[in-house]
């Protein structure tokens, strides 16, 4: 990903058009100049749709200290959708691998991928309750963020004191918050902390998640409130779910939502599918 910085939208000291800063997403360039390997390209710097993507992040955007650059592609996306890779080894003998995700937006564009990092042994002992570290990168392979899961022991009797968690770097090594499951009798709760520990949103599903062929709705609430802003969906995918377990997610929330917010309840959607829907690792 390259980024392009130049003066904010306006007028510079000459009384000139300033240019706007411009993300630039992998598989979009820039027209050759006049007379540079061809004929010459009319509206010259105006970028080339190739397979990929490119966004300019508003004006005045500023990625909030301590986020790579790469992140500023999620400042004007309201949806982001995840899609689980099918692993054919997994459906055809039950070898657990490592899950792969393919990161989209609302019109389908990949834009980035996210790869789990655990051992072998660790998968096929642990399952769903494995400690994992997902890998996030964008489409040239630069690291974005990082989601680390500890061991937690699921299943038991004491299942009430080994809630589950998940901390969210940005760069990876920089922690930018946590997700922390909550005791409730029946329905999933989660909580999405900031670096100060201090709560961001706070995720309810339904008390029923395994429901055939519906979608399952988790609800975000703003902070401790009962205002909505967002919600988690996990999509029925049909034969890829049934067959191969691959799962399909998406988030939806406010264009305009802070980026780091955005950041935040991506991340929160790994620990939600491997806490429910990663249900093959139970077998």
């Amino acid at each position: 990903m390259s980024v392009v910085v130049g003066p904010q939208s306006g007028y510079d000291e000459k009384g000139q058009v300033a240019p706007q800063v411009t993300v630039v997403q992998p598989g979009y360039g820039y027209g050759p100049p006049p007379g540079y390997g061809g004929a010459p390209q009319p509206g010259y710097g105006a970028p080339i749709p190739q397979p990929g993507m490119m966004m300019s992040p508003p004006p005045n955007f500023v990625v909030p200290a301590g986020l790579p650059a790469g992140m500023a592609y999620l400042a004007t996306l309201d949806e982001i959708k995840v899609h689980q890779i099918l692993e054919l080894a997994e459906v055809l003998v039950g070898w657990e691998r490592n899950n792969r995700y393919d990161i989209c937006n609302g019109q389908e564009q990949k834009f980035m991928f996210a790869k789990e990092d655990t051992d072998c042994c660790t998968r096929q002992m642990c399952g769903v309750m494995r400690p994992f570290i997902m890998n996030i990168t964008d489409n040239y392979e630069q690291p974005l963020m990082r989601l680390n899961r500890p061991l937690k022991c699921q299943g038991s009797i004491f299942w009430c004191c080994c809630l589950q968690e998940m901390e969210i770097e940005s760069p990876p090594g920089v922690l930018q918050g946590t997700v922390k499951e909550i005791w409730t009798c029946w329905i999933p709760k989660y909580k999405v902390l900031d670096a100060q520990n201090q709560t961001v949103f706070t995720i309810i599903g339904d008390c029923c998640y395994c429901k055939c062929c519906q979608d399952v709705v988790f609800r975000v609430l703003e902070g401790e409130t009962e205002n909505e802003v967002a919600q988690i969906a996990k999509h029925w995918s049909g034969c890829r779910e049934v067959f191969g377990g691959a799962n399909d997610f998406s988030i939806k929330f406010p264009a305009n939502l802070d980026l780091m917010k955005k950041t935040l309840l991506f991340g929160a959607t790994f620990l939600i599918d491997f806490n429910y829907f990663e249900y093959r690792g139970n077998n």
